[in-house]
This record gives structure tokens, C-alpha cells and sequence, in this order.
């Protein structure tokens, strides 16, 4: 895509974008980091300046009206998955060090961040687009029982949200340590669920509605959360409707550590974003920095999966159907068909049989559906940890 060429935005406006504050560090504090190590979440205010989210809306509506569908899963009316995929100007916007020097100091224990994914979702003032309580390392393509320092991500509203109003993202504090067994004080909680779809008990939506907190965030803010932190779409309050027609702009950019383990899918009902089925470039057990030029002993230009400590040059931004990295229907539409056959065949459909015909019989006699469960863990090897194998 040409945004300039298209009128989207002017040069001067993109380069505003790969050029946060001017190249200024953000001002993270103690307090910060000590935030987010406690709750799972923290909001970063003025990350941008108000010219620079502005220009950042043209980018993202322009992107969501080109790439964007309807969605057939949640409630919201609109969305892309893997959006950096196909654009340059957000690709590049991600990786300067205002972004990866912050995300690698507060959430990833001081290792370099790696872009996995980016989605827009677009959220009407009517509903919520994804009300029920759920973790995103679902969707992560990476091993399950880890760090929450080895995943996290950023969300950005294109409108203010908050507790009032609605409209924003409601976090659970702690719940960060709720879903693995290898940090401090971590530990699996009585209310956790393996699946975005299955139903909490009432005791623990209770729990979670109570112990809730909406962050207030404008379009200056971003807030970082834990790809392990419990979170959901808090409806806007109808008499305060959001100003745009369409509709919330939700940005949100999925981050790995360099030092995660991949693996394709994390859950057997819930097939990781798009980016994990590129070209079987990854292999299980390897890390997310394994993609290595043999010559230079860097990132090869080619990997997937990109370092955000380094900014890609012009030559290697992905243009719309060209380059290794760029998505192709053929993936995006896999990724597509996956979701809705795991998820509304062979859980949502073959549980609602097997439950059916159990109770007529009274016993065990269908076992049909896929199982709310993360598929197993793999272990990295000296031998399948790093790739030197790859060409530039």
C-alpha cells in the first residue's frame, strides 16, 4: 500500500510514526515496572503525542477499511489479524526503540522484543466485542507453561475509555500468575479456563467483576499487559456513544522475548495467529531469535518473526504481495477456516452432541470434541535452538 500516493498521510506524517517524540526514550519509571510485575498490566500515559496518534488513526482506519472483515467469532464488527504484515508504515512503526527499549525493560526481564502479530478490531458503540474473560496467550504460538516475561503486548484505543463510559479493556490484577507454574508465587487458579469460549462458574465471574480494574486511557495512552493477564471488552455506556460512526479502534501488537520456545498452536481448540503458519520457517523447540544469517551471525532479513531493537530498511518493508514475510490469502484464509472448525465444529458443535447424547444415555458413550487443553510443551535443544541454516 502507497499511503502517501493513496492520500492516507503525508511523508512527513509517516515519518512522525518511525520517529516517536522525536527519538526520545520514554520516561518509564520504578513505579511503572513495579506495576506491572504486580497486576500483569500498566498504562504507559503520553506515549504519543496528540499529533502522533492522530496520524496513527488515518494509518490504522485506512488499514481496517483495505484488509479488514467481518467477524464471525466475537461481537466485533470489524478486524484484521497479522495488520503489520501488510503494512509498512506499522511495521516499521513498532520497531524504534521509544517502543522496543520500553517493552524489553518493563514486561520481557531485558530481553529483545519480537513482533509476532498486530490485529485491529473495530468495536461498535452497541456491544462488546469480546465480553467473556480470556487470556491471549491463547493464541500465542509459543510454549504455554512459561515466564508471563516471555510474552506481552500493547493495546491502543483510537477514543478515550473508562470506567464511565466504557468502551476500554477491563484487566483482572495478578491474574498474570494464575496461568503457569514457573514464576514466583505462580500457580494454576481454581477459576481458570483453557478455552476463550468455555463458561466461567458464576463464583468466579463474581470474583472477577469484583476485583476488575478499567483503565482510563486516551488516544495519547497505551497500556501493556501480559499475554497471561485475564482481560475483556467493557461495553460503552449508550448514553456517551463513541464519536466515530464505526465505531472503537482497538491496535494492539503481540510481543514475544527472543529467548521464547515456538511451537504452532498453544491450544488444541485455538489455532495462533496467521504468523505461525509462514512457510514452517519455525520449528517446534526453536527460539524466536533462531532464524539466524550464517554470514553475519544477525537476524536473517527473511525471519518471520522480527527483532524490534533493529529497524528493517526500505528494502526489506514488506509491499502488498511481495517479500518472504508478506502474508498471502491462501494463509490468512487457512487461519480463517481453522478457527472457525476447531471452534465452532469440533469443540462448540461436537461438545453440544456429545453432551446430548451422554445425557440421553446416561454414560461416557460419545468422547468427539476437542478438548479445552494446551498441546503439550517442547523442550529447546542445543541442536534445534538456533537456525544457521538460513539464506539472506
Amino acid at each position: 500500500m502507497d499511503y502517501i500516493r493513496e492520500g492516507v498521510v503525508t511523508s512527513e506524517e509517516i515519518h512522525s510514526l518511525w520517529d516517536l517524540s522525536e527519538g526520545s526514550a520514554y520516561p518509564l519509571t520504578e513505579k511503572q515496572r513495579q506495576d506491572y510485575l504486580r497486576d500483569g498490566f500498566v498504562v504507559l500515559p503520553n506515549f504519543l503525542t496528540e499529533g502522533e496518534s492522530q496520524v496513527l488513526d488515518k494509518v490504522v482506519t485506512h488499514n481496517l477499511n483495505e484488509l479488514a472483515f467481518p467477524d464471525l467469532l466475537t461481537k466485533c464488527s470489524r478486524k484484521f489479524h497479522g495488520e503489520h504484515y501488510h503494512s509498512s508504515v506499522t511495521h516499521r512503526f513498532w520497531q524504534q526503540p521509544r517502543i522496543s527499549d520500553m517493552l524489553s525493560t518493563l514486561a520481557l526481564d531485558g530481553d529483545t522484543a519480537y513482533m509476532v502479530t498486530s490485529e485491529i478490531l473495530e468495536m461498535p458503540s452497541g456491544a462488546a466485542c469480546i465480553p467473556q474473560w480470556h487470556w491471549d496467550f491463547l493464541t500465542f504460538p509459543q510454549n504455554y507453561n512459561t515466564s508471563f516475561t516471555t510474552g506481552t503486548q500493547i493495546w491502543w484505543s483510537s477514543e478515550e475509555v473508562d470506567g464511565n463510559i466504557g468502551g476500554g479493556l477491563a484487566f483482572l490484577p495478578g491474574s498474570h500468575r494464575w496461568a503457569n507454574s514457573v514464576d514466583e508465587n505462580a500457580s494454576l487458579h481454581p477459576c481458570f479456563a483453557m478455552n476463550l469460549f468455555d463458561k466461567m462458574s458464576s463464583e468466579c465471574t463474581q470474583l472477577l467483576d469484583r476485583e476488575m480494574v478499567i483503565p482510563s486511557l486516551s488516544p495519547t495512552d497505551i497500556v501493556i499487559f501480559s499475554r497471561f493477564t485475564l482481560h475483556r471488552s467493557v461495553a460503552r455506556n449508550p448514553s456517551v456513544p463513541f464519536k466515530s460512526t464505526t465505531g472503537r479502534r482497538g491496535y494492539t501488537l503481540r510481543v514475544g522475548s527472543a529467548r521464547s520456545i515456538f511451537k504452532q498452536d498453544t491450544m488444541e481448540c485455538f489455532p495462533s495467529h496467521p504468523s505461525s503458519n509462514f512457510q514452517g520457517q519455525l520449528k517446534k523447540g526453536q527460539r524466536y531469535d533462531s532464524v539466524i544469517d550464517k554470514e553475519t551471525g544477525l537476524p536473517s532479513p527473511s525471519a518471520i518473526y522480527r527483532p524490534m531493537n533493529v529497524q528493517d530498511s526500505e528494502e526489506l518493508m514488506i509491499q502488498e504481495g511481495k517479500g518472504g514475510r508478506s502474508m498471502s490469502t491462501t494463509t490468512f484464509l487457512h487461519y480463517s477456516a481453522q478457527s472457525i472448525i476447531r471452534q465452532k465444529i469440533k469443540w462448540k458443535f461436537a461438545k453440544y452432541v456429545e453432551d446430548a447424547v451422554n445425557g440421553v444415555t446416561q454414560r461416557q458413550l460419545l468422547d468427539i470434541s476437542c478438548k479445552a487443553a494446551p498441546t503439550p510443551d517442547v523442550m529447546a535443544s542445543p541442536e534445534n535452538a538456533r537456525d544457521t541454516t538460513s539464506q539472506k
